[in-house]
């Protein structure tokens, strides 16, 4: 009789002679003693441990296995294999072995690697170094002057003057800006926050649009006028898509948006006048006014000093610069950014082309109206080389809210702006001044382009715009509004070929009524109006400091942060270097003392 039995997986044979023959007998199977802690892991809290199994036998070898490494937990992260890997090149890693290499290195091998392909390098968006972006030093003579953006960019040569001595001009001396490091993508942070900074606000730009204040009630005047004002060639008004023009280039202009800081008339108007509260330009103060349509990133700097106000930018900021599609369903991409049609290379092109735009439209037959004063950013051994345009100073008092929590708020508060005016229109003491702008096509696509539906839907081309550029087309209305332009004409540039973003045409200019235009666009001065008086009441209630207005990337949000006064300040040494570099030497490189006259 041969009976077998499995127990547990084992098998055990019974021989015919064998006891309990006939019947399947199982074997043996003792559990091992096992230490049990009722409070709550671990061994238990008293006695020694009787493991004649084997079982935890390593508590017998305390000095291979220390205490301290029991348990420990494996850090495959990414920070934990750099932690690692540093251990090891100091000779500090587990198993390391002087003269002999690590155990297990955290790193796989290449071998490990085989047959394995990259899917996806692409960075996390909103991540970066956090290192400070303006840390390099220049040594520009000028603070503020904007880029010539048709140097530099594109594959362009750069011209030395522009490096050196962009924004040089008359007023307070500055140093010159980089642009940090070149252009930052506009779907990232313009500015990295610091964990020291403070928040001190934080609002919903949806909530914007309830600000309100009687645009009735808002109240102009002129301080002064600066630059000259050109006449508006009405032949441009003709042109069409079976008609185009070539962009002409003006490489040889320069052209300026100093910040208000800089501005040599701003902060006199400031500290004279008594009654004037704030000073910005009309750049800072239109982005505030079209922020609920914004997308991308950008940011204002606010300073408060003795109950005066200063709304103003950084050199070389997102301000500065237009932004293409940015509403658009089908945005740029900012995976490349070298890339011709990525956000960055698109806004230094639409700017370029604005530039262009402004002067190329303009009557040179016709006499230049010269104004008060003569461009304030415009060095005298330098006349002739800046851009033609006005600037015009108002002051504008927004009226006070009878219902306010604080004399301030009840009270009006007056505020000078700088404006720009670019030409008047043509005729016999017509005085309408007028802005002009223009679009920018880098992509045209069979089923849709300017060359074959602008004279045909042309309204259908213009709401095509309106709903990929809101952002742009609000910043240019508000701008208008407050320089006190009564037109705005648009031109439509587009690519002479898709991948040339060097060359470019004018297929037409379309004129607007600046109030119709506001309505058509959604754009209401008494909300316009109500943001700027919101947020100076806002600040006006906090204490003297340096505050940060920054536009969220990733969210409609809007946060105010308090900033150490130094922020965004250029250092000290770049101003002594410069005034080294001015100051007389002689052979043996010492300073020549000034002779007594």
């Amino acid at each position: 009789l041969k009976a077998q039995s499995r127990v547990f997986g084992l098998t055990h044979c019974l021989s015919p002679g064998s006891p309990g023959s006939g019947l399947g007998a199982m074997v043996d199977f003792l559990l091992p003693q096992i230490a049990f802690c009722n409070d709550g892991w671990g061994p238990p809290n008293g006695g020694e441990i009787d493991t004649p199994h084997g079982i935890c036998d390593f508590v017998e070898n305390l000095d291979k296995f220390p205490i301290t490494r029991i348990g420990r937990i494996c850090d495959f992260t990414a920070s934990g294999q750099r932690f690692q890997a540093e251990r090891t090149a100091k000779g500090k890693a587990k198993g390391f072995v002087k003269g002999k290499g690590p155990i297990q290195a955290l790193q796989p091998n290449k071998e490990d690697n085989e047959g394995f392909s990259l899917v996806d390098n692409r960075s996390i968006p909103g991540k970066s170094s956090g290192k400070s972006r303006s840390k390099g030093k220049t040594k520009g003579k000028g603070k503020g002057g904007e880029v010539n953006y048709q140097e530099g960019i594109l594959g362009q040569k750069q011209k030395a003057a522009m490096r050196n001595d962009q924004g040089k001009g008359k007023g307070r001396k500055g140093k010159g800006s980089n642009n940090r490091r070149g252009f930052t993508s506009f779907k990232e942070w313009s500015v990295q926050t610091r964990p020291e900074w403070s928040l001190m606000r934080e609002i919903m730009v949806t909530s914007l649009a309830k600000l309100q204040v009687d645009a009735k009630a808002v109240q102009f005047e002129d301080v002064l006028w600066a630059g000259n004002l050109p006449t508006y060639s009405k032949s441009f008004d003709r042109v069409t898509s079976k008609t185009e023009r070539p962009m002409k280039r003006f490489e040889d202009l320069n052209f300026f948006n100093v910040t208000a800081t800089d501005d040599p008339i701003l902060p006199d108007l400031l500290q004279n006048d008594p009654e004037v509260t704030v000073i910005a330009t009309d750049h800072v103060l239109a982005a505030l006014a079209a922020a609920a349509r914004s997308v991308y990133s950008w940011d204002i700097v606010v300073t408060k000093v003795s109950n005066k106000l200063i709304f103003d930018k950084r050199d070389g900021s997102q301000i500065d610069f237009l932004t293409v599609n940015e509403t658009s369903q089908d945005a740029p991409s900012a995976e490349d950014k070298d890339d011709m049609n990525g956000p960055i290379k698109l806004g230094q092109e639409a700017s370029c082309i604005n530039q262009n735009f402004s002067q190329m439209v303009l009557d040179m037959d016709t006499e230049i109206q010269e104004c008060d004063q003569p461009n304030p950013f415009e060095d005298e051994d330098e006349a002739g080389t800046c851009a033609l345009g006005a600037y015009r100073y108002r002051k504008i008092t927004l009226p006070g809210n009878p219902k306010g929590a604080n004399e301030f708020e009840q009270s009006p508060v007056k505020m000078v702006v700088r404006t720009e005016v670019n030409c008047k229109l043509p005729g016999a003491g017509n005085n309408d001044l007028c802005s002009v702008k223009a679009m920018h096509e880098y992509d045209p696509r069979p089923n849709y382009n300017w060359r074959a539906h602008l004279e045909s839907q042309r309204g259908a081309c213009f709401a095509t715009e309106l709903k990929n550029n809101a952002f742009k087309l609000g910043r240019w209305t508000a701008q208008a509004i407050l320089a006190g332009c009564d037109t705005i004409k648009i031109g439509y540039v587009s690519r002479d070929h898709p991948k040339d973003p060097w060359a470019h045409s004018l297929l037409g200019v379309q004129t607007y009524a600046t109030s119709g235009f506001a309505e058509q666009i959604g754009l209401s001065r008494n909300n316009m109006f109500g943001i700027i008086r919101s947020l100076v009441d806002m600040v006006m209630s906090w204490d003297d400091g340096k505050y940060l207005l920054l536009k969220d990337p990733t969210k409609s949000v809007l946060r105010i942060h308090e900033i150490p006064w130094d922020t965004f300040d250029s250092d000290d040494d770049d101003e002594a270097e410069a005034e080294e570099e001015e100051q007389e030497l002689d052979e043996d490189g010492n300073v020549v003392p000034q002779q007594a006259s």
